[in-house]
């Protein structure tokens, strides 16, 4: 794909570095046009302090669970191991330490954690589409050899570890998938419901993609257990929570 946007002198743009920044920027855009409201749930400085909280735990949290599962990138120099513009970051583990940072940060904040959650999730689901479209362009997160028509062709080998050889768009499976996510859940938040249940959806329906990609996926993410990956077993404890809480608020509706 094209992994390197442009080069000037020694200045390099990543085409994935440039579309995980656009990705946090829409999330913010989105995050900020909902809480203008007569009755704001956080102000302006309260949103923009949590999002980049959000921002360097994903960020810290992905690259950690990325290393520990690509164990060969250690063998690499140890400058590497900083260079998140080049790919090289797992969803789930940002996923964890960014929900844990929140947590504390509502906690703190004495907010309400379900009506933060709830506002979170689609902004989150939008992020997460740029992110998976830098992917394509990086090479990483790569799909299985196919012979079917749309397969594509890697031509440089920078995150991807088969090249000249049709593959799955796994990447571009996820993406369009989390596009669709956000439709739904940003339709979802303007219906009256139980705090929650809009947050309990995206668990749920990100789940049920990840759980399907990851068969699609050609890249390595860790040990197999009962053919399973690691994302598939954490896909399945997001979907049984999400329907859990979702089953225990059915009939409530703020």
């Amino acid at each position: 794909m094209h992994p390197i946007l442009f080069t000037i002198g020694r200045f390099s743009l990543h085409t994935y570095g440039l579309f995980v920044a656009v990705g946090f920027l829409a999330g913010m855009l989105y995050l900020s046009k909902k809480i203008k409201t007569k009755n704001p749930i956080m102000s302006q400085d309260e949103l923009f302090t949590l999002v980049m909280g959000i921002i360097i735990c994903a960020m810290i949290g992905a690259r950690a669970f990325f290393l520990i599962f690509e164990y060969k990138f250690w063998l690499h120099p140890f400058s590497n191991i900083f260079k998140v513009w080049e790919g090289g970051l797992t969803f789930y583990g940002g996923f964890i330490l960014a929900f844990v940072f929140l947590i504390i940060f509502v906690k703190k904040k004495k907010m309400s954690l379900p009506k933060i959650l709830d506002l979170l999730a689609p902004a989150a689901v939008l992020g997460h589409f740029f992110g998976r479209l830098g992917c394509f362009a990086a090479g990483c997160c790569h799909g299985i050899p196919t012979d079917m028509p749309w397969g594509v062709i890697f031509r440089e080998p920078t995150l991807s570890h088969i090249v000249d050889i049709p593959v799955h768009p796994a990447e571009l499976y996820e993406a369009f998938g989390n596009l669709t996510i956000f439709f739904i859940l940003n339709h979802y938040n303007k219906k009256e419901h139980k705090s929650g249940r809009t947050f309990a959806l995206y668990m749920l329906l990100y789940g049920i993609l990840r759980f399907i990609c990851e068969f699609f996926r050609g890249d390595f993410r860790g040990a197999y257990i009962l053919s399973l990956s690691p994302a598939q077993f954490i896909s399945i404890f997001l979907i049984i929570f999400s329907i859990v809480i979702m089953y225990r608020t059915k009939n409530a509706r703020t």
